[in-house]
């Protein structure tokens, strides 16, 4: 029996690069799921803008519309986007909505103008790995959901999830 103890080189430069490759795939991984968080995340933001929005015109009893532009969000209290702006919020990512690029609320809460979809197209592309990626606004509700591959920013091509 010999009296040595430790490791040997090859074996310490085998452990070395087994966590070097762990490491590399881990940090491939906590990447994606990162992005896919902020992807997430903006579209609860919209999502949660939108609700309050249709409060507001609600209990004020004056309508609200929000702009989508530019990588931003902006309220209106008023019925076609004119006027000063209530609030200004930035967005991480890009966004881009179907039909129009604003959303009305009545002073009854309602919207106006027919359904919009509301989708976050981080770097341009519809392609993302968010599992929720888009808002839906109806005249009496909103939902939001992930939009089929390839699919345009349109309400029947979302899913509600």
């Amino acid at each position: 029996m010999r009296g040595e103890r430790g490791f040997s080189l090859i074996e310490m430069v085998v452990v070395l690069a087994i966590i070097g490759t762990l490491l590399g795939i881990g940090s491939m991984q906590f990447g994606r799921m990162q992005k896919k968080s902020s992807i997430e995340q903006q579209t609860r933001t919209i999502y949660a803008k939108m609700t309050e929005m249709r409060v507001e015109a609600l209990y004020t009893k004056q309508a609200r519309t929000l702009v989508l532009g530019d990588r931003r969000l902006t309220v209106y209290a008023s019925s076609d986007g004119s006027g000063p702006a209530l609030q200004v919020q930035q967005l991480p990512f890009a966004a881009t909505m179907g039909a129009d690029d604003r959303v009305s609320f009545e002073a009854s809460g309602l919207m106006t103008g027919g359904d919009r979809a509301l989708c976050v197209e981080p770097g341009g592309v519809a392609e993302n790995p968010g599992n929720i990626d888009s808002v839906v606004v109806t005249a009496a509700k909103a939902y939001m959901g992930k939009r089929n591959s390839g699919g345009a920013c349109v309400p029947t091509q979302i899913v509600a999830k």
